[in-house]
This record gives C-alpha cells, structure tokens and sequence, in this order.
C-alpha cells in the first residue's frame, strides 16, 4: 500500500484497484520514445488512471485518492510531474456524427476474444469486423469467421455499413481489458465510422480503439 498526506492526516491509499488498473492500463502505453510521457500511465487529479499510444486509449474511473496529477513509468516506477498530458476525455467522447451503438456483454467478449486471438496466431495483423444483430463476422485472406447466436439491439443512429478494419492486438486488448477489470457485466459500444475512434464504455471505464485505414 501506499501513504499519502490529506489535510495534514496520513492516508493509507490501498491497492485493490490500484494495482489491477495499472496491470490493465499498461497495454494501452506507447513503446516508443518518440512521445516519452506516452510510455507512462497517468494518474489523473479526478482518480482516473489513463494510458494512450496514440491509436487507443483507456481510461479506469474512481482508481485512486491522490491529488496531484502524475505519470508513473510501470517498468521502472519512476514519475514524472509537470506534463501537459492528452485530455483523454475529450478524445474519447462520443461525437454527434455516431453511426451506431450497442450493448456488449462479458459472454459476448469471451466468444470474441478466442476467434480473434485465433487470427492472430495466424501472422496477421489487420482484420475486417462487420457487426449485426445477430452475428459479428471477422475476415482476413484467407479467413472467415461468422459467429452466430449474438442477440444485439443495435441503434442504428445514420444509414452506414457496420464495418470497420482493426489491428487484433489492440481490439483483443481492448475486450480483454472490459473482461478483467469491468465489475459490470455490459458496456455500451459505439461505433463513429471506418476511420473514427471505437469506444467501448461503462460507468466504470472508457476504451478507445482507432480503427485501421484498407485500402
């Protein structure tokens, strides 16, 4: 655990929900130095941890007490103060140009995460996503994945084909981030176009994913 000062009294800041948020949010960090403060996880003043490379983000609500904002390097511990960080919020809220949204259950991202890890294994990088009703179909060369027994409600928000290209890694982690941390058992999807951020959220996190340009 951890002791932080709060109006002069000593304030023990556990680690039930400090420790996981980090191990989640770690997956989300650059690992290139080009943006050095990207390689580190925020620990925002409103108790938000958040993490971005730049093409997905997260963001873990009510985590921790501190009050001062910090970026804490996972690897090595170091912090760092005093950086003017992405406003994350504002990246990831959801547009009025939205195509389309639904409702994701844990069972629904447990049926996901296999096929789309089974892809992977193949050597590819970029795969289709195409989302109905009743199923979630995922193709590469080669490859194609039709699963079935979905029961979505989409809200069909503009007349636009549900279908958006994504690099696996990001979206498994993205999925595999709602599955471990969420203690809700759904988040609401929204889908903003073929080149607008994925957002995946719930009262308890917000995930963006940007979605990979085909041509």
């Amino acid at each position: 655990m951890a002791i932080a000062l709060k109006n002069n009294e000593i304030e023990v800041v556990g680690r039930e929900r400090l420790t996981p948020a980090i191990e989640v949010a770690k997956k989300f960090v650059a690992g290139s130095q080009a943006r050095p403060a990207l390689t580190y996880v925020a620990l925002k003043e409103n108790g938000e941890i958040q993490a971005t490379d730049s093409l997905r983000a997260i963001i873990l609500k009510n985590i921790h007490s501190y009050k001062e904002e910090v970026l804490l390097n996972h690897k090595t511990l170091d912090l760092m103060k005093g950086y003017n960080y992405p406003n994350l919020n504002s990246l990831l809220e959801v547009k009025a140009h939205e195509q389309s949204s639904f409702q994701l259950s844990k069972e629904d991202a447990l049926k996901l995460i296999p096929a789309i890890k089974f892809i992977k294994a193949n050597k590819f990088e970029t795969m289709k996503f195409l989302f109905t009703n009743e199923s979630i179909e995922l193709s590469v060369p080669g490859i194609h994945l039709k699963l079935d027994e979905f029961e979505f409600d989409i809200k069909q928000h503009k007349e636009a084909e549900n279908i958006l290209s994504f690099t696996l890694g990001y979206l498994l982690d993205a999925l595999e981030a709602f599955v471990k941390f969420s203690s809700n058992e759904n988040i609401t999807v929204h889908h903003q176009g073929a080149l607008r951020i994925f957002i995946f959220e719930n009262e308890e996190m917000t995930i963006g994913v940007l979605p990979r340009r085909v041509y």
